[in-house]
């Protein structure tokens, strides 16, 4: 008997993940459904992150940390997807240390910029920044969720994720600086050390690392 190479499919590890992200959105809507639609439409309402800044809403809730773990997963489908197979094996192990390193980043990020404000004194003038930041970012996992599908189960294109993902992230860019053009114009001299300190520098850490 000629013995016959076994061939595996590793779509089916990205179904399971879309599943468990369908499950994540189920939970979000059983705990708070307004609050879950506020974030779907927060890209034309940026009066909900005025709220949630003002309510001061907790990162440690219920609600929030489910949110936490869906934006993670979608971040981490996307880098997944758009990986060249030359450089990644594309299994579910490559899939998980991609969640790993995405959840670890995101919140080591969350929790410096929370120090960081703190600690300089800048929460009066941030506080709203960083709400608006954070929350504009699962606003942006919950518009790319579609995407992934989509293009999983078509064309299956790099590029198309990659320009997708361009246009939602310039159009975060675009309505936190919009947002906050106060802070931008007045404060100009601590948003720019906040820009260096907090966002400009990892870039340059991650990078150096990277490609060393």
């Amino acid at each position: 008997m000629q013995a016959v190479e076994r061939i595996i499919n590793y779509d089916y590890w990205i179904s399971i993940f879309f599943v468990i992200a369908f499950m994540l959105l189920a939970i979000l809507k059983l705990l708070k459904p307004n609050g879950l639609y506020g974030y779907i439409v927060a890209f034309f309402t940026p009066g909900f992150f005025h709220k949630q800044a003002e309510k001061n809403t907790s990162f440690f809730s219920s609600f929030q940390l489910v949110l936490f773990g869906f934006t993670s997963l979608i971040l981490s489908l996307f880098f997944f997807e758009i990986a060249p197979t030359y450089l990644i094996n594309k299994n579910l192990k490559t899939l998980s240390y991609i969640f790993g390193i995405t959840t670890v980043y995101l919140l080591l990020r969350f929790l410096l910029d929370a120090f960081m404000v703190s600690v300089l004194g800048l929460k009066g003038f941030l506080n709203y920044f960083l709400y608006s930041k954070f929350g504009y970012l699962k606003t942006l996992s919950i518009w790319l969720f579609p995407i992934l599908i989509f293009n999983q189960y078509t064309f299956k294109s790099s590029s198309f994720l990659i320009i997708i993902f361009l246009i939602l992230i310039g159009f975060r860019f675009l309505l936190i600086i919009y947002n906050n053009k106060r802070l931008v114009v007045n404060k100009l001299f601590y948003f720019i050390l906040y820009l260096c300190a907090l966002e400009i520098a990892p870039l340059l850490i991650l990078y150096k690392t990277t490609t060393t």
